[in-house]
Order: C-alpha cells, then sequence, then structure tokens
C-alpha cells in the first residue's frame, strides 16, 4: 500500500485492513475502501486503540458484535473525501469520533443525551467496517473536529477519556471529594485522568498488579491498591476512614458491586461502567441500610467531546500517561491478544495503520 497519501484515498480502491474472520482470529489483508453516502467522512486512519469492547467481539463474548468485522472505534485521523451533504468538514480536518452514529430524531436525541438514542449505528455492527484499517467512514453527526496543535495518538484518546467523564459527570458534584477507581483498565484510567481534572480531592484506584499501580499514578491516583496482596476494602478504609464519596466500578469482577458498597460512605454514590460477563449476586440490603445510589453509566456525549478535546488542546489532561504500546496494522492480532492474555501488563494499545507503509509518523 505504499504510495497513499494525506490527500487522496489509495487509486486502486482498496486498503489494509485487519479484518476479524472469525472468533480469536484476526487477519489482515487487502478489503475495498469503503463507500460515502451523502453525510459521510472517508478518513485517512493515523492512530486506533484497542479497547476492551474489540477483545470481547474477539473472545465472542460481545453481546451484538459479531465476526466477520473490522473492529475499532478509537480513532483519529484526516479527511480525505466528504459526501456531498457533509456542511461542518472539508478535506484536510483532522478528526476524532463517537463510536456511534445517533440517528438525530428521537426524543434521547433532542435531549441531547444522544448516548441513549435507541436507534444509535455502532462501528463495528451489520457491516459498518471500524478504524483497524487505513480508511473508515464516519458520519458526520458522530465526528468532531482536532485543532492542529493536537497530535492523533491524544486525538484517538479522546473517545475512552470522554467515557471515563461522562462517568465521573453523573455523580452528583464535582470537586472537592473522594473518589474510589475499582479497575485500572483504559477506562478506569480516563475515569482518573477525568476526576483529577475535576478537581476531586482524593482519588483510590484499586487493582491485581503493580504494573496497574504505577500507571494509576501517572494518570492522577494519589493511593493505590493491589488486590492480589491485600483486601481491597480495609485497604481503601484506612486511606479513606469512612469510605468515599464515589466509587467509579470499571471492573467487571464477580465481587465488584460488594466491594464497592463497603468503601462508599452513608450517602454516597456509585457509578457502574463496566460491563460483566453475566449476572452479578449483589447484597442490596447494605445499599438500602446506608442510602446509598447505585447508577449506570453508558457512552459519552457530544458535549463531553468538546470539553476533553478543551482539554487536551490546552494541556490540561495529558491522556498519553495511559499508552504503553505501539503495533503496526499488521500486528493487530498480536495486538488484541497482548490485552486480552496479559490485562495486568499493558495500558492503552495503539495501532498505527500508515506507521511502517508510507513512513507517516502518528506519536507525539
Amino acid at each position: 500500500m505504499a504510495g497513499v497519501t494525506l490527500d487522496s484515498p489509495c487509486a486502486s480502491g482498496w486498503m489494509s485492513a485487519a479484518v476479524l474472520t472469525s472468533q480469536s482470529r484476526i487477519e489482515y489483508r487487502l478489503a475495498p475502501i469503503p463507500q460515502l453516502g451523502p453525510t459521510d467522512l472517508l478518513v485517512r486512519v493515523v492512530a486506533t486503540g484497542v479497547c476492551g469492547s474489540d477483545v470481547a467481539v474477539f473472545r465472542g463474548t460481545h453481546p451484538y458484535k459479531r465476526p466477520p468485522i473490522v473492529l475499532g472505534h478509537e480513532l483519529a485521523g484526516v479527511v480525505v473525501e466528504c459526501g456531498s451533504d457533509v456542511r461542518r468538514f472539508v478535506k484536510g480536518d483532522r478528526v476524532c469520533a463517537m463510536s456511534f452514529a445517533p440517528c438525530g430524531r428521537c426524543a434521547a436525541c433532542a435531549r441531547e443525551e444522544e448516548h441513549l438514542c435507541d436507534a444509535k449505528q455502532n462501528l463495528s455492527h451489520q457491516g459498518w467496517q471500524g478504524s483497524f484499517a487505513q480508511y473508515v467512514v464516519l458520519r458526520e453527526s458522530m465526528s468532531h473536529a482536532l485543532p492542529t496543535q493536537l497530535d492523533f495518538v491524544r486525538g484517538m484518546t479522546v473517545e475512552p477519556l470522554t467515557i471515563g467523564l461522562h462517568a465521573v459527570r453523573m455523580a452528583r458534584a464535582d470537586g472537592d471529594r473522594t473518589a474510589v477507581i475499582l479497575g485500572a483498565g483504559n477506562i478506569g484510567l480516563s475515569a482518573l485522568l477525568a476526576a483529577r481534572r475535576l478537581g476531586y480531592r482524593t482519588l483510590v484506584a484499586v487493582d491485581v498488579s503493580d504494573y496497574k499501580g504505577a500507571m494509576a499514578r501517572r494518570c492522577g491516583a494519589d493511593a493505590y491498591v493491589n488486590g492480589t496482596t491485600e483486601d481491597p476494602v480495609a485497604a481503601v478504609t484506612r486511606v479513606l476512614p469512612g469510605g468515599a464519596d464515589l466509587i467509579i466500578v470499571a471492573s467487571g469482577h464477580a465481587r465488584a458491586l460488594d466491594e464497592a458498597a463497603a468503601m462508599t460512605r452513608r450517602g454516597g454514590e456509585i457509578i457502574v461502567i463496566a460491563y460483566f460477563d453475566g449476572p452479578v449476586p449483589t447484597d442490596l440490603n447494605g445499599l438500602v441500610r446506608h442510602g446509598i445510589s447505585v447508577r449506570g453509566s453508558t457512552l459519552s456525549t457530544s458535549r463531553e467531546f468538546e470539553e476533553v478535546i478543551g482539554w487536551l488542546a490546552r494541556g490540561e489532561v495529558d491522556s498519553l500517561a495511559m499508552v504503553t504500546h505501539y503495533f503496526p496494522l499488521d500486528r493487530a492480532g498480536e495486538a488484541v491478544s497482548l490485552m486480552k492474555d496479559r490485562p495486568a501488563e499493558r495500558g492503552k494499545i495503539v495501532l498505527e495503520p500508515f506507521h511502517e507503509p508510507d513512513g507517516v509518523e502518528a506519536r507525539p
């Protein structure tokens, strides 16, 4: 695929893509460059991240996404072509995107709660190929402009950061509060970065390795608990006697909700952002007795995208603190396997679809 430029897609009509052909099998192959509709953008993907939901599809545990499909929805790149009805973007614009396209017509969209849209379309679903490819088609409604001073890797982290921000923002107030982040994976680290930016007084992270502890501290944690070497509830309550104001559940292990309840102060809040592999038994009596609120958090909104882009552009948050690995596109299978098999030994994994073929440098 040498010779592909920022100005125009490959003249042959083909691109390189990492295709999930069956469960646990990704093949690097040529694929047709997607065709545009009137409200679409064709985007040259410069950096794209591996998400936990991509791993779920790879493992065969995702609730609705199935192979064959091109995975990937955390991305940053350059617009190379616009549909006839596109008004907000032109060729050459730098963009990132939501993982879904809202319908723009339902009651949720009218309330600017597009994350709750029942008719939204999702990348890597129903034939809409994702960003583990040199090009991806995005709807104008899901796309957000990146300022020229913001590099593509930080631009790629906008989407996961908005997920963390949305979860933290669901709590009753920002700032001068205490919070525990259960799980220091990519979304947990995003929640840490967001909570630190929003002024939380004390932040404690919990995970299962010292490697994760170092990452959590880089992303703003004041304290870290390794759940494999000490009881997480006892350790958290030593740091926060009486419990935390807010618990963000970013880990889907079976005891996560019970641990969260035991760490929360009376009248505190639990925001659940993790997905679980199945039903989880929970002691509801403690939640009722202590007046603890529990809410679920899903996706994010356009407003949160603009807020996070502003943070990154002004240098108020450095999302590179959670990036640990870079892979060219032809090693996408290795990258996803690393995330699946060694979760305690990695942070955000980045694929660079054009890094080796034509030397474009995605890293800052």
